[in-house]
């Protein structure tokens, strides 16, 4: 296995900033905007991170002790948060959806964290989540298949596969099949099926 990276230096948050960040993302000329950044997003029991959400959290991480990206670059690196992996901004269900969430290291985690605050990191399904109170456009008996490449990779599954409404809950969550198995996942991780046409 290969040794973890030395943590690297990031460029400031700031637009047009040539410093390296210091603290939280930003240089020391731009820390108000780590206070602003902190009184716009609420103080972390006020978006969700309660004793309730600690032990999910310590939960999910004696299961999935690893950090996925870590994996993926081919070295093993302790999973210290849980991380949603679409942003959930509000909404509960896509919060405490665990389809949503995986293991990731505190340094890959502030890496998605301040690409995320850069607008750059764009999360692997097409549907963004920017209405916390957008409902599922997909009904019971719709052909789907899953566009997040954790999710599938997860479920042991590919894209191609195909996975039928069974039932649509809390008009977000939908209970799928594809036959061998029966899921619940965010509408967010679903594309809906098209049938390719042969051509004679």
């Amino acid at each position: 296995m290969n040794k973890a990276p030395q943590k690297a230096k990031r460029p400031c948050l700031s637009s047009g900033c040539k410093d390296f960040a210091s603290n939280k993302g930003y240089c020391d000329k731009h820390q108000s905007r780590v206070k602003q950044r902190d009184r716009d997003r609420g103080t972390a029991h006020q978006r969700g991170y309660d004793a309730e959400w600690k032990k999910h959290r310590d939960q999910f991480l004696s299961e999935h002790p690893l950090c996925v990206e870590c994996r993926r670059k081919g070295y093993v690196m302790p999973a210290t948060v849980v991380d949603h992996i679409i942003p959930h901004k509000g909404d509960k269900d896509l919060f405490w959806n665990k389809s949503n969430w995986q293991p990731l290291c505190e340094t890959h985690h502030n890496i998605k964290t301040a690409s995320e605050d850069r607008g750059a990191w764009m999360p692997v399904t097409t549907k963004a989540v920017n209405d916390p109170d957008r409902k599922s456009p997909f009904k019971v008996g719709d052909v789907l298949t899953i566009t997040n490449d954790v999710i599938l990779s997860r479920l042991g599954c590919t894209d191609q596969d195909q996975w039928e409404v069974l039932d649509v809950l809390n008009e977000k969550i939908l209970e799928v099949s594809n036959g061998m198995k029966i899921q619940q996942l965010h509408f967010i991780h679903f594309k809906r099926h098209t049938e390719t046409a042969h051509v004679s």
